[in-house]
């Protein structure tokens, strides 16, 4: 099993148990505040991390930590399981995970709209409902700018990419014209 399906299984484990995004948001705000303690420390991610410490001085140290940030158990839990198994350093490609593994729990479908210029929100409300109906469940939409596809948009479910911008037109037609 490669690391991502790992992480992949430690995000579901804690996805099954958050029930709204507003709780989704705590737990990766509680996840992001120990990161944060982590990398700011090198002496500290060294300590909890190091596969030369002592497994039983990681775990007591975890433990002492946890006990002083007061995380909900889930969180607590989460960070535990992967101290325990020697994965902390994997929390951050964790983090990043997390959002998607817990749309997806919920039948959530994720995608990315990226655009030449910064959309209106009636712009994104109705890209939004178009989505939805393409898709035929709800949506969680992020938005990035991306000047270099000149106009239109580009849409990436997955590792899957709509192409409806303006450079992807040109290049298209180029391909047309250069078959000829």
């Amino acid at each position: 099993m490669n690391q991502l399906s790992v992480i992949r299984k430690y995000g579901q484990g804690l996805a099954s148990t958050v029930k709204t995004e507003e709780e989704l948001t705590f737990c990766l705000k509680q996840l992001e505040s120990f990161l944060s303690l982590l990398e700011s420390d090198e002496k500290v991610f060294f300590a909890l991390t190091s596969p030369f410490v002592i497994k039983s001085e990681q775990l007591s140290l975890l433990e002492k930590v946890l006990d002083k940030l007061n995380f909900d158990t889930r969180v607590s839990k989460l960070i535990w399981l992967l101290g325990k198994n020697g994965r902390l350093a994997w929390l951050k490609i964790l983090l990043a995970e997390l959002p998607e593994i817990w749309a997806r729990g919920q039948g959530i479908e994720s995608l990315e709209v990226s655009s030449a210029i910064e959309l209106t929100e009636e712009e994104k409300k109705k890209i939004e409902e178009t989505l939805k109906k393409v898709e035929k469940k709800p949506v969680r939409l992020t938005f990035s700018i991306k000047p270099e596809i000149l106009g239109g948009l580009l849409i990436r479910k997955g590792s899957i990419y709509y192409d409806v911008s303006l450079k992807g037109s040109l290049l298209k037609l180029k391909d047309i014209i250069s078959q000829r």
